[in-house]
């Protein structure tokens, strides 16, 4: 493969003000699986120093793939990155992306445009993938620090607001074949405080706690979830996802990490075990387990409550 080849990949880019930016807690950088517009991606190899990798990046039916083989004997990476385009990040505090990867471990890579020039740095934070697996990954804005020309330098810090292009890249130091499937590259703010209390008498909190998104309960009870979302909205119920690793949330809203320990402990649940709790409207606890609930069981239970029957009775 050419030290530098330059393609056209047609993906979904979303560029919004931030006043228009959906959710209010993300903003969506990147859209792989979709393919309404031409954003023009180009692969750097290190070639471009004599080394001996090989890597590059295809469409595939759900994700980007970014895919090659590293050789150490030389420079040992293999990237791809977007054209320079100002996405102004000011206000988010990481980026956030969904992939499913190898093991190995991969490096994201901005630049900004305040720091155009000969000397100019690229910002660089490693993250880790587990195989084989779908997963939510964030990597902090605080986690990226200046390279340039294979040395880490003192300063400048990175500027989010002035970021103009993304890039992924492996350099961890091993031989061999790397895979990386990329679903989406999102921008996330930093999650809201959280508490319980805002809940009480307007909504009932379904309560899942798992080790990481990884657990077979979890996907079990989520998948049942959303296959009766119907019913699940009808009876004014909230999903809350609280994971040991990897990023918890309520609903599609992060939560933070000091407030997924406090519901841990609050609920009493052990780091790491995997619990369902089931909370009234009135804030009590109305159902735990240890193991994934059918949605028809907790849905009878909620419809035999008295507040639940008044509320029918009521439509």
């Amino acid at each position: 493969m050419p030290p530098l080849l330059r393609a056209c990949l047609v993906m979904s880019v979303l560029v919004v003000s931030h006043a228009n930016a959906g959710a209010g807690d993300s903003l969506l950088l990147a859209d792989f699986p979709a393919s309404t517009r031409e954003q023009p991606w180009f692969v750097v190899n290190d070639g471009v120093m004599g080394g001996r990798s090989e890597g590059g990046f295809r469409l595939g039916e759900s994700a980007l793939v970014f895919s090659g083989v590293t050789n150490t004997n030389g420079g040992g990476f293999s990237s791809i990155r977007s054209e320079p385009r100002l996405l102004d990040l000011g206000g988010y505090v990481g980026v956030r992306l969904r992939v499913r990867g190898d093991g190995r471990t991969y490096t994201f890579r901005l630049t900004t445009a305040d720091t155009r020039g000969p000397r100019r740095p690229s910002y660089w934070a490693e993250f880790e993938t587990r195989k084989e697996t779908w997963e939510e990954i964030d990597v902090p804005f605080r986690d990226f620090r200046p390279r340039r020309r294979g040395r880490w330098l003192d300063g400048p810090p990175l500027n989010p607001g002035a970021v103009d292009s993304l890039g992924l890249m492996i350099y961890d130091g091993r031989d061999g074949a790397f895979r990386l499937e990329v679903d989406w590259i999102r921008a996330y703010r930093a999650p809201s405080p959280f508490s319980m209390t805002t809940l009480q008498w307007q909504k009932r909190p379904l309560l899942v706690f798992a080790a990481d998104e990884g657990d077979a309960r979890l996907r079990q009870q989520l998948a049942a979830v959303e296959a009766t979302r119907d019913r699940f909205d009808e009876r004014e119920m909230i999903l809350i996802v609280v994971l040991g690793e990897g990023p918890s949330r309520v609903e599609e809203n992060p939560l933070a990490t000091a407030d997924a320990d406090a519901l841990r402990a609050a609920f009493e649940v052990e780091p790491g075990a995997f619990a369902l709790r089931l909370v009234g409207k009135d804030g009590g606890v109305k159902r735990r387990s240890g193991d994934a609930v059918p949605m028809d069981d907790l849905y009878r239970q909620i419809d035999a409550m008295p507040m639940r029957q008044e509320e029918m009775r009521r439509r």
